[in-house]
């Protein structure tokens, strides 16, 4: 039930480059004023997201994944019929992305609080990446019957489906569980292996969020059909199924950075194909690198958070500024995507991948550094 409630509350990011593209085609807007109104939708998320981090020990998750549904499905239904390169939209999307974030932070945070969460979060990104396979074929092939308006109206009614679904929520609060020796939130978010895995996990989403704002942009930009985009981007999400359920079979056995060494090294690989090519079968298979990657990586970045605390501050406090990389990612696109450049996108990406990778790998050290001396 946490990966659908999760799933849902990311639907804008899951189908980002079909809704930017039925933005700009149904809604008039420009290129870069669409990829800003995703970049607020994920800035409110951030910001929401970071502030229950703070007391997420002290708070019923029950109570905000309910009732942040409910204003979430309200924004939405707004959204549909503000749809357009006005300032009320963007004001609502912002909204919306608030609402949105407290949920999702609700339910991945979930997810820290029981044994075996790892396999868990394999489980959470398999989720998504079948519905965004499914909804980046749908949305392109039906832009012109859904149009903005059944977009969003579509974004409303899986807010109450997961609405129906918050009750199995945890409804207790971490702390009157917590021993005496626990570590607070600012304890926790504040040693050098929550900083770095936090920072690593946000420019981990800014960079593959400023390709996938543009990618289906940069398909029409090659002549290719949007029949074929969709297929290709659909594809894309769904080998990362595998990708994700990777976790699930292995656990742990090669540890955390192994496995992020060889996904963000599939993400570079991916982008520089992409730069390189006009053709639309190694567009296919650049993106189809970049599913896989995405999925890939995800839930060992999550474990990684998880583990430096179990009652959740870390995922969710991951998660947020995760959600903010998510908003600079199509903001920075937007700046460097003038006058149809996607080649800068795709470059920008690689070079915050090899910024993430740095992140992560001293994460680790200082996460293993910090147990070892737990233990002793």
């Amino acid at each position: 039930m946490f990966s659908v409630i999760g799933s849902v509350t990311l639907m804008p990011l899951l189908v980002l480059p079909a809704m930017i593209g039925v933005l700009v085609d149904q809604a008039n807007m420009s290129e870069s004023l669409a990829g800003w109104s995703a970049s607020l939708n994920f800035l409110g998320a951030a910001a929401i997201g970071l502030l229950i981090s703070l007391r997420i020990h002290h708070l019923n998750l029950r109570q905000i994944g309910t009732l942040a549904l409910a204003l979430a499905a309200v924004a939405d239904v707004a959204s549909a019929f503000m749809a357009g390169p006005t300032i009320a939209f963007l004001v609502v999307r912002t909204i919306a992305g608030v609402m949105l974030g407290a949920a999702y932070v609700a339910a991945i945070s979930s997810f820290a609080r029981y044994d075996g969460y790892e396999r868990g979060f394999g489980i959470f990104v398999t989720l998504q990446f079948s519905i965004s396979g499914l909804g980046l074929y749908l949305v392109p092939v039906f832009s012109d019957e859904l149009g903005a308006r059944g977009l969003f109206v579509v974004f409303a009614m899986l807010d109450i489906l997961a609405l129906f679904l918050a009750r199995h929520l945890p409804d207790e609060i971490a702390a009157i569980k917590e021993h005496r020796e626990s570590k607070s939130e600012l304890r926790v978010l504040f040693t050098l292996a929550a900083i770095l895995a936090i920072v690593g996990f946000s420019l981990f989403e800014a960079a593959n969020n400023a390709q996938f704002t543009y990618i289906e942009r940069f398909g029409v930009s090659l002549d290719i059909s949007e029949h074929q985009i969709g297929i290709a981007l659909l594809v894309a999400s769904l080998i990362g199924i595998p990708g994700a359920f990777t976790i699930v079979v292995i656990g742990h056995r090669f540890g955390t950075i192994a496995p992020l060494t060889l996904g963000i090294t599939i993400a570079v690989s991916g982008l520089s194909i992409l730069l390189g090519t006009e053709t639309y079968f190694w567009y296919f298979i650049g993106g189809c690198f970049m599913g896989f990657s995405w999925a890939y990586c995800l839930p060992y970045i999550q474990s990684l958070l998880a583990s430096l605390d179990r009652n959740g501050s870390a995922i969710a406090a991951g998660t947020s500024f995760s959600t903010l990389g998510s908003a600079i990612g199509p903001g920075f696109a937007a700046v460097v995507v003038g006058g149809g450049n996607y080649g800068n996108v795709f470059t920008l990406s690689i070079a915050l991948f090899v910024i993430t990778f740095v992140c992560f790998f001293y994460a680790s050290r200082h996460r293993d550094a910090l147990s070892t001396g737990a233990g002793q």
